[in-house]
């Protein structure tokens, strides 16, 4: 099909009633493993295609920066000069912290966007779409984005404790021992007053911290490696809950 003389009438997006993903992903009739994964951070599961996709719903799920996101949230309706419609489905959608609205197209490689001239000209559309509805669209690769650091060998491990339970006691400890500091602590001593035995290396201490980091009360910089010495934030939210 050849774009050159299309022009774009008009666009309209399609969410899902009920504000959950568009469409599931139907594993029969794809060659690449699909899945579902229970987001504690969207409150749903979440399909994904692809282990890249799969990765990414990862760190966002550990990403302090991300307050919320979605897969599959949207179809946008191409309606062109010619009278033609052009699809295109986004992967993701996210609610940042800065409270933008990031859509993002997630590929294995770079050289995948502009393997069909056809697709690249979608992404085109979708970028000019969004910059006029004030969003930011991103086309990020497992290759860079998800290879930089230690963001993805840090988010795998956060996002196996998301569902962890915190009690009000653990929220007690964790303003005591926040308290007489400046909202910093070190992730050996947050693991410790989580521990309830005073140990920096308790398996329950890590995984009611990591629970906490899912839920953004606490921040920690995903992208470095995570040590005994990692700088752990108390946020906002958490220090107002705790009458800090």
């Amino acid at each position: 099909m050849s774009t050159k003389r299309l022009k774009l009438e008009f666009v309209r997006i399609v969410r899902a009633r009920g504000g959950g993903p568009l469409r599931t992903v139907i594993q029969a009739v794809l060659k690449i493993p699909t899945g579902e994964f229970p987001s504690l951070k969207a409150g749903i599961a979440l399909p994904w295609e692809g282990i890249t996709e799969r990765h990414f719903v990862w760190v966002c799920e550990a990403d302090w920066n991300v307050r919320s996101f979605m897969t599959q949230p949207m179809r946008m309706e191409f309606h062109m000069s010619d009278g033609s419609i052009l699809y295109y489905f986004p992967d993701v959608e996210r609610d940042l912290a800065d409270t933008a609205i990031e859509i993002i197209e997630i590929k294995k490689r770079e050289a995948e966007a502009r393997r069909d001239p056809y697709y690249e000209y979608k992404l085109r559309l979708a970028r000019r779409v969004c910059a006029l509805r004030g969003w930011r669209f991103r086309i990020l690769t497992a290759e860079k984005y998800l290879a930089e650091g230690h963001r993805l060998a840090n988010a795998r491990l956060i996002r196996i404790d998301r569902f962890t339970t915190v009690s009000a006691e653990d929220y007690i400890r964790l303003g005591e021992a926040f308290r007489s500091t400046d909202g910093t602590l070190t992730w050996g001593e947050v693991v410790a007053a989580l521990s309830r035995t005073n140990d920096e290396w308790s398996p329950n201490g890590l995984a009611r911290l990591r629970a906490l980091i899912v839920r953004r009360h606490v921040r920690v910089d995903i992208d470095r490696r995570i040590k005994q010495q990692t700088p752990v934030v108390l946020t906002e939210n958490a220090a107002i809950r705790l009458s800090k």
